[in-house]
């Protein structure tokens, strides 16, 4: 019998992408997939944060869970943590924060609306600060239970606090994903139960042009950006030398310049 796996990462991290793979790769295995994406799962992020009887109870692959979660024996499980350059994070957040996720706000609307008008360097800042809490709401931001997760700065803190470093613990990055998918997926698949690991990311790398299309128009017009470095464009060289800072120990750990 194989040992559960959980894959942590973040919101703006390719999560979603990482859903569907996981997904799949449970469906090959022949083990459960629990994910908070799927409704009716039970997997609300704050029964996640605060349930501990609920780890235990169910078996398989839980992915992809965004935030740091304190797993009763941890030891017992194989961990994937994927992770995105910081900076980067932030910047896809404002985008959906203000444009693009769907929410009981519409899009560029009331205090998104608001939230836009003061800017990305603004809302990014405070987001990896504790004026995190002056943006209400949830689009793709995690606000809704930030309470307990705290804000950008401190997640990544207790990645690489907690998990980071562990002999069960695989870190994988978004940049790699996307430079090099061969690599990335050839250390993501390591805990899933399959017989031909090589066989299958072959396959995969070979549909890689339909996985990462080439984006040449702006967020703004709803079409996300996937390459790395995104924050050199879109923030001031103040608000970039800040968040230098911020993130200073993170950015160091996880090999970023």
């Amino acid at each position: 019998m194989s040992r559960d796996i959980v894959v942590f990462t973040l919101h703006k991290s390719a999560s979603m992408f990482i859903h569907r793979q996981c997904e799949i790769l449970c469906r090959i295995s022949g083990i459960a997939h629990h994910s908070p994406n799927d409704p009716g799962s039970g997997l609300d992020a704050r029964r996640l944060l605060t349930d501990k009887t609920l780890w235990g109870s169910r078996h398989g692959c839980f992915a992809p869970v965004r935030f740091f979660v304190d797993i009763p024996n941890v030891e017992n499980y194989d961990i994937v943590l994927h992770l995105r350059d910081p900076r980067d994070v932030l910047v896809s957040m404002f985008y959906s924060y203000c444009y693009i996720h769907a929410g009981a706000v519409a899009a560029d609307t009331g205090y998104r609306r608001e939230v836009a008008a003061r800017g990305i360097d603004a809302f990014v800042l405070g987001k990896s600060s504790q004026r995190s809490r002056e943006y209400p709401g949830d689009y793709g931001t995690g606000g809704h239970v930030e309470d307990l997760i705290g804000n950008l700065a401190r997640r990544y803190e207790d990645y690489l606090r907690h998990l980071l470093g562990k002999p069960n613990v695989i870190l994988v990055r978004y940049e790699d994903m996307v430079t090099d998918y061969g690599a990335w997926l050839g250390k993501f698949m390591t805990p899933f139960p399959i017989a031909d690991k090589r066989a299958l990311a072959d396959q995969w790398v070979r549909e890689a042009p339909r996985l990462f299309p080439k984006r040449e128009r702006d967020v703004l017009e709803h079409v996300r950006h996937v390459a790395p470095g995104d924050h050199k464009a879109k923030l001031q060289a103040s608000t970039i030398s800040r968040l230098n800072e911020i993130f200073a120990s993170t950015l160091s750990t996880l090999g970023y310049e």
